[in-house]
Order: C-alpha cells, then sequence, then structure tokens
C-alpha cells in the first residue's frame, strides 16, 4: 500500500492510471472515445465517475461514456463481447467467465472487503431456522452470490439444498 493513501483512493489511481496507459493519447482537439462499463450504483463504483466529472478523463485525451450493467455477470458479458474494452466490476463475474474460457483480466483490484450483510426477518434467530428458505442476490455469479454462498457455508447451509438462492437485481432494481 502507499503511505498515507487509503484503499479506496489507491483503486481511484489505479482505474486513472489504468486508462491513461491503455488508451492513451496526447491531450489534442480530437478526445479518443471509449466505453467504460460499471457493474454497480454504489461507492465502489465511484472511482470511474470522479474521474469523468473532475476532467481527469479529458485530461488525458479520452472522451469515456460510462455504462452501467447491471451486475458483475452482465458487465463481464459485455467487456467479453466487446461492447466495453474495459469495466469497473468485481472480481467473481471475472473469474467465473475466465475459469470458463473467456479471455478476460483483472488489471487491479482496489476493494479490500466485502462490505456485505446477511440479513433476516426478526423472528430468525439461529442459521438452522433459514432452512427450506431463500436469501436474495443480486445476480448469479455476481459479488452477492459469491458472499451469500460463502456465508451460508460458514453458518452451516449448504446453498441450493438448505437454502435457495434467488436473483432479485441490481441494487437500484
Amino acid at each position: 500500500m502507499i503511505a498515507g493513501m487509503k484503499p479506496k483512493q489507491i483503486h481511484f489511481c489505479f482505474f486513472a492510471a489504468i486508462l491513461s496507459v491503455l488508451l492513451s493519447s496526447s491531450a489534442s482537439a480530437q478526445l479518443t472515445k471509449v466505453n467504460v462499463g460499471y457493474s454497480a450504483i454504489s461507492e465502489e463504483q465511484l472511482p470511474a465517475w470522479i474521474a469523468k466529472e473532475s476532467g481527469i478523463f479529458e485530461k488525458n485525451g479520452l472522451d469515456v461514456q460510462l455504462i452501467y450493467f447491471t451486475g458483475g455477470t452482465t458487465s463481464v458479458q459485455a467487456l467479453v463481447s466487446g461492447e466495453v474494452p474495459i469495466s469497473q466490476v468485481a472480481g467473481p463475474a471475472v473469474v467465473n467467465s475466465a475459469l470458463a474460457g473467456s479471455d478476460v483480466v483483472i488489471i487491479a483490484g482496489g476493494a479490500t472487503s466485502l462490505d456485505y450483510w446477511l440479513m433476516s426477518r426478526p423472528e430468525i434467530k439461529r442459521p438452522e431456522q433459514l432452512k427450506g428458505g431463500s436469501v436474495a442476490i443480486s445476480a448469479f455469479g455476481t459479488a452477492s452470490d459469491f458472499v451469500a454462498r460463502y456465508a451460508l457455508e460458514k453458518i452451516g447451509l449448504t446453498p441450493g439444498k438448505d437454502v435457495a438462492l434467488v436473483q432479485v437485481g441490481g441494487v437500484p432494481d
């Protein structure tokens, strides 16, 4: 870690540096157009918006169009199809896609923790009370899917057997 910088500051610096290096062109009258995907409406996705709104992209010769994809899985599908050359997305969707044979790579990572909570109705007090019920995730293959499966296994439940995982969409949904 760079002395004095917070993880989110490092995330922003990595993202801006990567775009500058990958798509560098001298700042001229003609800006290089590039579509950049992002997969959630959350604080984790702020680096791209800060770079756009503060003019960092333009100062580096880029005309960036930020495109929202509902979840990491959809964002990686757009990346693999060529719709976007770069996307800000959580790791599970990229890893799953690469394991399935796609040619995607993670260039940099910025989030150092998974900020998720497993919550239930007030009457559910013990993990075994979740048996036969369901847990909401955004979509299969996303960070919320990974975290839900991990949390359920940690409390002794088998996802898909003891507890159904239900796709409910992204944060805006």
